[in-house]
């Protein structure tokens, strides 16, 4: 399915961050500078479609299969790390695909299309008459202050749900005080006893989606891999900006960089590692996604593999991270050289659990032939 841009042409998902890079280039100082998106480039984006990439066909969505999102995902992390991880945050659109249809009649109520956030940090729901109660404290969530939903985590007894909370039962506390990542706004967000009715609380998520189609058979595998895809896009990004300074960047000795055998092995260790690792994590997605489309049941071993390739390739590009701030020299240190903001905000991203080690523990657990460890792996 094509998307159609508010200039009336079409274009493929997969071709949206190419097609929206001139906004997004043009607002990344202001991005910088304001600790958020500019609202005409959140409308740019919104109107593309770039918010409702996994979101049913019903809602007027796209189901972009996972590997596909992959590359949407680390297209916009190479042209803005901040835009790429507010798109990957954003499309919990698949919440229509959970809930039941007068549940997500609620959320897609109008023609505007609802932004979304989400975290799967854990609050506490109390079933009560016709609904629940919610209480929590939900940290680090990026575009919530703009959000009209979020969508988020809940314990409900033994079982774990999700639940769409509207944005006015959100008390958002300006927290996000940081030098990376600063244009995904990732404030925090307490919610005290906030009615949930029956219809916004999903079924428990060891019970298939109501929507029983190919995408939504991934739960929640679809959501993890994002916020790495985004890091490889940032990482490829830092390599692209060295490129385009060696060969005018003189050295300590004299020698132009791009002259250095230490920078051609370096570019190239680097930018073959991250392939590799983009690789790994392409075929891994697309093995879960091979077997939802056959209509199989998904083994411990794939997801393992999908969980190992995302630790692998953040480990990968903050190895090319480094390397790339070390080649620039001085260059990297100044505000306004693109090295520097790449840096940081690489380096921010990659502090997301998403990126940690914890996957690649489990991975290890699984093969030791013990417990996974972990929830919703």
């Amino acid at each position: 399915m094509n998307v159609t841009i508010t200039d009336g042409t079409s274009v493929a998902p997969t071709d949206l961050p190419d097609r929206l890079r001139p906004v997004i280039e043009a607002a990344r100082d202001e991005i910088d500078r304001r600790a958020g998106l500019p609202d005409e480039l959140r409308a740019a984006l919104r109107d593309a479609g770039a918010f409702r990439l996994m979101t049913p066909r019903e809602y007027g969505g796209f189901e972009v299969p996972l590997s596909e999102l992959l590359q949407i995902y680390q297209g916009f992390g190479h042209i803005d790390a901040s835009v790429g991880l507010l798109v990957w945050n954003a499309n919990f659109g698949f919440i229509g695909a959970l809930l039941s249809e007068a549940g997500a009649a609620r959320i897609w109520s109008d023609e505007r299309e609802p932004i979304l956030a989400n975290s799967a940090m854990p609050g506490m729901a109390q079933k009560v008459d016709g609904g629940y109660l919610l209480t929590g404290q939900w940290r680090i969530v990026s575009g919530v202050n703009t959000a009209d939903w979020v969508v988020v985590v809940a314990g409900v007894g033994h079982e774990i749900r999700a639940c769409a909370v509207h944005r006015s039962q959100l008390t958002v506390q300006n927290s996000w005080d940081v030098s990376g990542m600063r244009g995904t706004a990732s404030d925090d967000f307490l919610v005290e006893s906030a009615f949930i009715p029956d219809e916004l609380m999903s079924p428990p998520f060891d019970q298939p989606a109501r929507i029983d189609r190919p995408l939504y058979r991934l739960f929640p595998a679809m959501v993890f891999p994002g916020c790495t895809a985004v890091v490889l896009g940032v990482a490829q990004a830092a390599i692209d900006e060295v490129v385009t300074l060696a060969p005018g960047k003189a050295t300590a000795s004299g020698a132009i960089l791009a002259d250095t055998a230490r920078a051609q092995y370096a570019i190239a260790k680097h930018e073959t590692a991250l392939h590799a690792a983009r690789l790994l994590l392409h075929a891994a997605a697309e093995s879960l996604q091979t077997t939802a489309e056959e209509g199989g049941t998904i083994a411990i071993e794939q997801r393992t593999l999908l969980r190992a390739a995302m630790t692998h390739a953040a480990d990968v590009s903050r190895e090319a991270l480094v390397a790339m701030y070390e080649l620039a020299g001085s260059a990297a240190l100044y505000r306004g050289n693109a090295i520097e903001r790449i840096y940081r905000d690489g380096m921010a991203a990659l502090q997301h659990a998403n990126n940690s080690a914890l996957f690649m523990e489990a991975a290890g657990r699984v093969r030791l032939g013990r417990d996974v460890g972990l929830p919703l792996f």
